[in-house]
C-alpha cells in the first residue's frame, strides 16, 4: 500500500511520520516550493531579517506538539518560561501579570460557568467575570481568533481542560527559539527521508479523479498517478484548497490574522524573559521582543485586514512605542496579512467541521477537520496523526 499525502504542512507532515512508522509507503506532494505551509520561517527582505509567519505560542499541555518535536529530535528548540503572563493596559498604562495562583479563583469558577452546550458563546459563559476584560476574553481571542462575544464556547471549554484546568504545568508558555521552520519543519524533512518517506515539493495537485467513494487518479504537474486498490489519499491542503477537489466539502467561514513586524536600530530591551506582552485596548494583541525584531500579532483581524499596510503599521507602531517607551522609529517594517488564517470559530461552524473519512480510500487531515480543537499548532498534528491511524 503506498500512502499519497497532498500538502507538506504540519498535518501532512505529522500523518507522514506516523503512516511511515507504521510500515506504509509515504510520499509527501507540496505544490510549494518549500514544506510548511502557514508554520514556517523564511527570509524577510524588507527586514533583512528571517521571521515566521506569525508568532506562535504552545504550552505544556500540548501534547501533540511535544510528541512531534521528540520524534523529529528537535524537542528542545523551544524556550520554557514561567507561568506567568505579563500584560499591560495601553488605556491605563496599568500592568499586571496573570498567574495560575492569582487567577485561582476565577479559573476555578470557569470549570462550572464554561457550558457543555453546543451553541453558546464564550462571552455568555465568562462574561461577568471580573478577570474578563484583562485576561479572558484577550486568551480567547489568541486561542481561538474569533472574538469571545461569537467563538464556541465548548471549544475553548475543551482547551482549557487541557491547559489552566490541569495546573500550572499544563499552562507553562513556551516559544520557538530560531524559528518555526527550524523547530517544526527542517528535521521533520530529514526524519521523514531517514524513515524512506518521499517528499516532492513544487509539484501541485491539479485533478482528483473518483469513481463514487473511491479516489481513483490524483494528477500532478509531473505525472498522472492511478490508485492501485489497496492505495490511500490524505489531503491534507488548506480547506479552501481542499474545497477546490471536494466541492461537497462544507463552506467554512474563515478569520484573519495580521502580524506586524518592526525592525529597530538596536535590539529594545525585552518586557520579560520570553520577550512577550499582552496588550489591552490596542489595535494588537500579543507583543513579542526577539533580538531587534519586534512583532506583534492582530487575531480576529477583521477590524484592520482592509486596511492599508502602512496604516497598520501605524496603528500598531502606536502601541509598540508605548510599551516598551520606545521614541526612536524602526529602520523597517514588514505587515503580512493572512485572510483565511484560520476557521470563525462560532458554534454554527464548529458543527460543519468534517470527519477525517472521507470515502474508501480518501481521508482528510487539518485544523480545519473535525479535531474538537481551534485551529493551532495542536490541532493541526493532532488531525495528522488522527489521519494517519485510519489507514488501515
Amino acid at each position: 500500500m503506498t500512502v499519497h499525502i497532498v500538502g507538506a504542512g504540519l498535518a501532512g507532515l505529522s500523518c507522514a511520520l506516523a503512516a511511515a512508522d507504521a510500515g506504509h509507503r509515504v510520499v509527501v506532494h507540496e505544490g510549494a516550493r518549500q514544506a510548511g505551509g502557514r508554520s514556517r520561517s523564511w527570509p524577510e527582505p524588507t527586514l533583512g531579517r528571517i521571521v515566521d509567519n506569525g508568532t506562535h505560542m504552545v504550552v505544556g499541555a500540548n501534547h501533540a506538539v511535544f510528541d512531534y518535536l521528540k520524534r523529529i529530535g528537535s524537542e528542545n528548540s523551544l524556550m520554557p518560561g514561567p507561568t506567568a503572563f505579563p500584560m499591560l493596559d495601553l488605556r491605563t498604562g496599568r500592568t499586571w501579570t496573570a498567574t495560575p495562583l492569582r487567577l485561582l479563583g476565577s479559573v476555578l469558577a470557569s470549570m462550572w460557568q464554561m457550558p457543555k452546550s453546543k451553541d453558546a458563546p464564550i462571552s455568555a459563559a465568562l462574561g461577568r467575570s471580573k478577570n474578563y476584560r484583562r485576561f479572558w476574553d484577550p486568551l480567547a481571542l489568541a486561542v481561538m481568533n474569533t472574538p469571545a462575544d461569537q467563538a464556541s464556547a465548548l471549544v475553548f471549554r475543551r482547551v482549557l481542560a487541557r491547559t489552566l484546568w490541569r495546573g500550572q504545568s499544563a499552562s507553562q508558555p513556551w516559544l520557538v527559539g530560531e524559528g518555526l521552520s527550524e523547530s517544526f519543519i527542517t528535521p521533520a524533512i530529514a526524519a521523514l527521508e531517514k524513515a524512506g518517506a518521499i517528499v516532492r515539493l513544487t509539484d501541485p495537485l491539479r485533478a482528483l479523479a473518483r469513481d463514487g467513494t473511491r479516489v481513483t487518479h490524483l494528477t500532478f504537474d509531473s505525472e498522472t498517478i492511478e490508485l492501485g486498490a489497496d492505495d490511500k489519499v490524505v489531503l491534507a491542503t488548506p480547506w479552501v484548497v481542499a474545497r477546490g477537489f471536494l466541492p461537497e466539502l462544507p463552506d467554512l467561514p474563515a478569520s484573519p490574522i495580521v502580524n506586524v513586524h518592526f525592525r529597530m536600530e538596536e535590539p529594545p530591551t525585552p518586557p520579560n524573559k520570553l520577550g512577550f506582552l499582552g496588550l489591552l485596548g490596542g489595535t494588537g494583541e500579543w507583543m513579542f521582543v526577539r533580538g531587534d525584531v519586534i512583532s506583534v500579532t492582530i487575531s480576529g483581524a477583521a477590524k484592520v485586514i482592509d486596511l492599508a499596510g502602512e496604516d497598520i503599521a501605524a496603528l500598531v507602531w502606536q502601541d509598540v512605542a508605548r510599551a516598551l517607551q520606545i521614541e526612536t522609529p524602526p529602520v523597517a517594517t514588514r505587515v503580512i496579512k493572512e485572510k483565511r488564517a484560520t476557521l470563525f470559530h462560532t458554534p454554527e461552524v464548529e458543527a460543519l467541521r468534517p470527519a477525517p473519512r472521507f470515502g474508501d480510500n480518501l481521508i482528510l487531515a487539518g485544523d480545519w477537520t473535525a479535531t474538537g480543537l481551534p485551529c493551532t499548532l495542536e490541532g493541526a498534528l493532532t488531525s495528522g496523526t488522527v489521519a494517519a491511524s485510519l489507514l488501515r
